[in-house]
């Protein structure tokens, strides 16, 4: 049994005893918060990989790159390989093609009005490095054990 510190054990302080202290196992204080991020975390991660597999789709790296430098990287995966590593280390999209999607950038927040930029680009990632280190992130973060 757990016992009150401040009373010096068992001994009552105003009528306080250490039954009033022990604490039941049934009892779970996380039990409220674990079941939402048990769903809402897996759902996040989907749509962070639903959306970089749509930009890399957009990026269409073998028609972009022809004659480049290097070439894509993974040629088998077609129209879903990646920038020739001179372009992204991350193994991603081009920066021009998540800037004239969805990126961030200072210019077109401020002077072209584009205030919904703040909120997108939060689902980009630079490649599929960015993208697995975030999702790891956040599931061992956002997922707590039971």
């Amino acid at each position: 049994a757990r016992r009150y510190l401040e009373t010096g054990g068992g001994r009552s302080k105003n009528n306080i005893t250490e039954e009033n202290y022990i604490v039941h196992e049934s009892t779970n204080i996380y039990e409220a918060d674990t079941h939402w991020t048990s769903w809402l975390v897996p759902m996040f991660v989907v749509a962070n990989i639903v959306v970089f597999v749509i930009f890399m789709y957009i990026n269409n790296c073998p028609k972009i790159n022809l004659s480049s430098q290097g070439g894509c990287v993974a040629k088998f995966l077609r129209r879903f390989s990646s920038e020739p590593m001179q372009e992204n280390l991350l193994l991603g999209p081009s920066s021009s093609t998540l800037t004239k999607r969805e990126a961030l950038r200072w210019d077109n927040v401020v002077n072209g009005h584009q205030g919904w930029r703040l909120v997108t680009c939060i689902w980009l990632h630079a490649g599929i490095v960015h993208l697995l280190v975030n999702m790891l992130s956040l599931v061992f973060i956002g997922i707590r054990p039971k």
